[in-house]
């Protein structure tokens, strides 16, 4: 704490004090004048006193001197330079707002309880007419009290607050903090940041100005044996289990599920070892011991448990707890019946081994994706489709019967593909089938020698997608030698060109389904596709997309939204296919969160979000019904919080003010103090001097301090008087 002089010119005026000191020093002591007849006759003698003068009245002077002093004082208008306690004391009302972290990495080292003490202190410190805000915050920020007046609203709200189980970002937070601080009517604000500061937190666009009115005060907590040591280094080893990743497999007409988990440990500096337990539905599968070398990854393979019940509930924990209990366990649902249905129907005059690559490419799936059915045959029966995600016409010329029932079949959701190998006739069809995406030709030969090849690739498709980056395949090297010609819909959409422009394939949503037509074969008599390395990702790429079927998602990161009015997003989630529908649909639905609270789902028509906050298994059923295997959800952490790694202090301030003037955040921070930054012209400016001396108003209770001391002098000085007044009438008489 520093003690700053506004106008210090007017300390000149402390030569005042001299006066008193001079009248003391040279004031003479009065005569009393008697009257005597006439000295004519009397020799006059010369008569000199040389008595040393000397202060006789010290505690008059010093009132005096004092007096003097502090109107000289008042006027060089000091102040309290950069000392919250100086600015609280004589400061006007402020808007204070409180930002404590939330996230689960408050969990370490008891940094939450921590928080919430220095969050009391703040709020047990607030001036008469100073308002104050709490907003926690994790990944996004909570208002939960704004400009309150009442303290003890305050703590009753830190009596509510818990860690969550996101992950943090300081950007929203000092966003929502300065919209309260700009919002309000009072002339100054101060927003208390109250975090561990985890270097994870700050992303490149959180560097936002604050608001002018806004002064940035940091409270770090959740410190170690030294503050140093959390300075852009590594805090004690947190064992995370950053992933799961899930194996399907048939067998003897049975799902089995082989789980894998990811165990991680996070800034140790030795070698750890854990215990891993794989649970299925709250019972224990398999416990694995495994080590894990200094900040590093490995990997444990659970022994495989059938899939016999829907949404059935699966976790890999940590048997024993370390800092961060959070972070400790990795949740997943999974269902049986998540496979693909794809029937190959091959021409009856197509080629011999038509569709043997084919077979052999849907029959590759590490996780068991497609459930393949093969028929050679003329038409497609009624009951061919049961059962069926997408059905490949494969040199086959369907008859009108058959045709009538795969556009029913796309337009109820399911996906064709149609590809023209030499066996398919559908050019000499005397009515065209009103779900192909494009006019069929003729036959067109690509030439001898090196033949016809792919050109221009719309990889932005989610078909194409995953050739887009670099050395993720390449289609240029496949040579054509036929294919046929096809003339797309206005509605169509061409994927794929050949490099002479001629469309290759060809794409139409039709109803809820879509179509596709390829202009070649899906063999190697036409084309070498088949010999090559994208042949496989090809074909599985394309049946996925037109099966309509994204890949499941096992679980969901805290803080994400589940829309449960897409029907799309619901069968993603797990929804099985044909109760993804109702589901959407379905009123008085309601969600079960991982701690047991009922939340309630707006109706149809409306946006029903869900925001999956906290980590566990979300449950979905209608209001009033029984307990049981409704449709759920797993939630769990961002493992990224797990680094405990703290952000430098001196790039801190440099972000939020772009400067780093002044005692140095390091040695500030290190030694306990707090570190405070405001805002510029850039968009946090510096707490100006006259600014802090206007709010403290020394110079008020320095005049005040003189007229008290003016009137004790007066007082004094009358009574002193008096006293020696009475003593001379006594001496006379």
């Amino acid at each position: 704490m520093g003690l700053g002089l506004l106008v210090p010119l007017f300390l000149a005026g402390l030569a005042g004090v001299l006066i008193p000191i001079l009248v003391h020093l040279t004031r003479r002591k009065r005569r009393n004048v008697v009257r005597f007849p006439s000295l004519m006759f009397l020799r006059r003698i010369p008569f000199r006193e040389q008595r040393r003068r000397r202060i006789r009245h010290w505690l008059l002077l010093l009132l005096r001197a004092a007096a003097l002093a502090a109107v000289a004082a008042a006027f060089a208008r000091p102040f309290f330079e950069d000392s919250e306690a100086g600015i609280s004391a004589g400061a006007g009302p402020r808007e204070l707002v409180v930002l404590l972290d939330r996230s689960y990495s408050m969990e370490a080292n008891g940094a939450f309880e921590e928080a919430v003490e220095e969050a009391r202190r703040i709020f047990d410190g607030m001036g008469p007419l100073d308002r104050a805000s709490l907003v926690t915050f994790d990944r996004s920020p909570q208002v939960v009290v704004r400009s309150s007046l009442d303290p003890a609203e305050l703590g009753r709200a830190l009596d509510t607050v818990a860690v969550g189980s996101g992950a943090t970002r300081y950007g929203p937070a000092l966003g929502a903090a300065a919209t309260v601080v700009e919002e309000s009517g009072l002339p100054e604000g101060e927003i208390f940041l109250v975090s561990d500061f985890q270097l994870a937190g700050w992303r490149d666009d959180d560097e936002r100005p604050l608001t002018p009115k806004a002064r940035l005060v940091a409270r770090r907590v959740g410190r170690v044996e030294a503050a140093s040591d959390w300075i852009g280094r590594r805090a004690p080893s947190d064992l995370a289990v950053a992933g799961v990743s899930l194996a399907r497999s048939a067998s003897g007409g049975r799902e089995r599920v082989t789980a894998s988990a990811r165990l991680a440990n996070l800034g140790a500096d030795e070698p750890q070892e854990a215990h891993l337990v794989l649970s299925v539905d709250g019972d224990e599968v398999e416990r694995i011991r495994t080590s894990v070398s200094a900040s590093d990854a490995a990997t444990a393979t659970f022994r495989p448990f059938t899939l016999s019940s829907p949404f059935t509930r699966g976790t890999v924990s940590l048997a024993e707890r370390d800092a961060l209990a959070a972070n400790d366990h990795r949740r997943f649902v999974v269902s049986p019946g998540n496979r693909i249905g794809v029937l190959v129907a091959e021409g009856r005059g197509a080629e011999g081994q038509a569709s043997f690559y084919l077979r052999r490419a849907l029959e590759i799936s590490s996780d068991a994706r497609f459930d393949l059915r093969f028929r050679r045959t003329r038409s497609v029966g009624a009951t061919d489709l049961d059962g069926i995600h997408v059905a490949i016409l494969n040199d086959l010329h369907p008859d009108d019967a058959s045709l009538a029932r795969l556009g029913r079949f796309v337009r109820d959701g399911g996906g064709v593909i149609v590809a023209l190998g030499p066996g398919a006739s559908w050019e000499r069809q005397g009515s065209r089938w009103e779900s192909l995406p494009a006019v069929i030709g003729t036959v067109r030969d690509h030439g001898s020698g090196a033949g016809g090849r792919l050109g221009l690739l719309k990889y932005s498709h989610p078909a194409l997608e995953p050739f887009a980056g670099p050395r993720s395949g390449d289609f240029t090297g496949t040579r054509f030698h036929r294919s046929r010609e096809l003339a797309p819909l206005d509605s169509a959409e061409v994927l794929m060109h050949f490099d002479d422009g001629v469309p290759a394939l060809v794409e139409q949503e039709f109803g809820r389904g879509r179509v596709l037509v390829w202009s070649s074969s899906l063999d190697a008599y036409w084309n070498d596709l088949a010999l090559q390395p994208v042949y496989l990702p090809f074909v599985h790429g394309l049946v996925e997309h037109a099966s309509g079927r994204t890949e499941t998602v096992v679980e969901f990161a805290a803080g994400q939204l589940l829309d449960l009015g897409d029907p799309v997003a619901l069968e993603s989630a797990g929804a099985p296919p044909e109760s993804a529908l109702a589901l959407a649909g379905r009123r008085d639905l309601i969600a079960i969160s991982p701690t047991g609270a009922v939340l309630p789902v707006p109706d149809p028509g409306e946006a029903r979000f869900v925001a999956l906050d906290e980590a566990g298994f979300y449950a979905f059923r209608e209001r009033g019904a029984e307990p049981g295997r409704h449709f759920s959800v797993a939630v769990n952490v961002d493992v990224t919080e797990g680094d405990l790694t703290a952000i430098d202090p001196q790039e801190l301030l440099a972000r939020l003010t772009g400067s780093t003037e002044g005692r140095s955040p390091v040695a500030a921070l290190a030694d306990g103090a707090d570190e405070r930054t405001s805002g510029s012209s850039a968009g946090v400016s510096e707490l100006r001097r006259a600014d802090q001396e206007r709010r403290q108003s020394l110079w008020r209770w320095l005049l005040f301090a003189a007229l008290a001391l003016l009137a004790a002098e007066t007082v004094l000085s009358n009574r002193m008087v008096a006293v020696t007044g009475g003593r001379r009438g006594r001496k006379l008489r």
